[in-house]
């Protein structure tokens, strides 16, 4: 298939945590199921099973099913993150975000172009509680996500009618700055016309025949 594509960094650091936390919820649920079986310990392994499932079905819930939820997880301890947009679908151009493991490729989001709004980095509570850079500063995308019901309960929001997709990891600002300028690039090649917007940060859609920006 023939595509326009970049890599997307990954923390080790969030690499690492998810792994210790990973292992950790895996060896107990088995050491729970183990103690089950031999009539040890019920209360607590049950309660332990409960808090698995928990944890899975809300992962699910936010993720958008089971599969996705698995997707996201695997992709957060292995693989190359990547985003690219195929040239072979004219009728619907889309920027694919994705990793790749062992020569295979799983797709997680899918954000068609002419929904994209605007791309900006910015920091996290602890920096803006702080007034120092605490190295949690974000890519984020927004796009339109073109669903009337998530608009009416996300009214009170200043962007209703807008989801965001984060880029990358948490990092510092001059990191994170350098990667956010590396998306807008790609963006551009693949058609996507942003424009600098009110901040030095903020890259907006330029207006078009198509589309005004509010």
């Amino acid at each position: 298939m023939s595509h326009r594509e970049m890599t997307i960094p990954k923390s080790r650091i969030e690499i690492l945590w998810t792994g210790f936390l990973s292992l950790i919820v895996v060896v107990f649920a088995l050491v729970a199921l183990l103690n089950l079986a031999n009539g040890d310990a019920f209360v607590p392994s049950i309660l332990w099973l409960i808090i698995v499932a928990w944890i899975i079905w809300s992962g699910s819930q936010e993720a958008g099913g089971i599969r996705s939820f698995l997707i996201d997880w695997l992709a957060s301890l292995a693989g190359r993150k990547f985003a690219l947009s195929p040239t072979d679908n004219a009728s619907l151009p889309c920027i694919r975000f994705g990793f790749e493991l062992f020569g295979h490729r799983f797709f997680q989001k899918d954000i068609e172009i002419d929904r994209i709004e605007s791309v900006e980095w910015s920091p996290g509570q602890a920096t803006g509680m702080t007034g120092r850079d605490k190295r949690d500063w974000s890519v984020v995308l927004w796009y339109d996500h073109g669903d009337p019901e998530m608009s009416k309960k996300r009214h009170m929001l200043p962007k209703p009618d807008q989801d965001v997709y984060i880029v990358g990891p948490e990092g510092r600002r001059e990191k994170t700055a350098t990667l956010g300028m590396e998306f807008i690039t790609f963006l551009r090649e693949v058609g996507v016309t942003l424009a600098p917007g009110k901040d030095n940060n903020v890259y907006v859609r330029e207006i078009s025949n198509e589309k005004s920006l509010q």
